[in-house]
């Protein structure tokens, strides 16, 4: 009884650790406020990288149509104009970053502590099992 318990419950270790263990675990190295800041950091530097593709084929697209516009107006005021945009982008995906990455965070803290429980619960049979063999020896 007390072995089929065991199985049942490594079994079911063995398979998070094989699947969404393999995400969790690098996770929950970190603080929730480091992990969080990290990715938010990951996040700036691609959402720039982003922003300057986009802004780069829409350029390219309407090429003719921005040297118009440039010849009648400054260019700082087209400069603020690009500046407001890539702000507004930058933290759009930050909020996202931070709503995406604390929700797996808290997802990955409980599916540790999960894997945790069970993890005492194959100690305390092991212990019981070493128990009753000392006991029938």
């Amino acid at each position: 009884m007390l072995d089929e318990e065991r199985i049942c419950i490594m079994t079911r270790m063995a398979s998070y650790e094989a699947g969404e263990g393999k995400e969790d675990m690098p996770v929950k190295q970190y603080y929730r406020k480091d992990y969080i800041s990290y990715q938010m950091i990951r996040s700036f530097i691609s959402s720039t990288i982003s922003f300057c593709i986009l802004l780069l084929f829409w350029g390219m697209y309407n090429i003719e149509n921005i040297m118009k516009k440039v010849a009648a107006t400054d260019l700082p005021r087209f400069g603020i104009l690009i500046l407001v945009l890539y702000i507004s982008f930058i933290v759009l995906y930050e909020i996202i970053t931070v709503v995406v990455y604390s929700r797996k965070y808290t997802k990955a803290t409980e599916e540790m502590k999960k894997y945790h429980a069970d993890l005492k619960k194959v100690m305390k049979l092991q212990e019981k099992e070493e128990k009753l063999q000392t006991l029938e020896d």
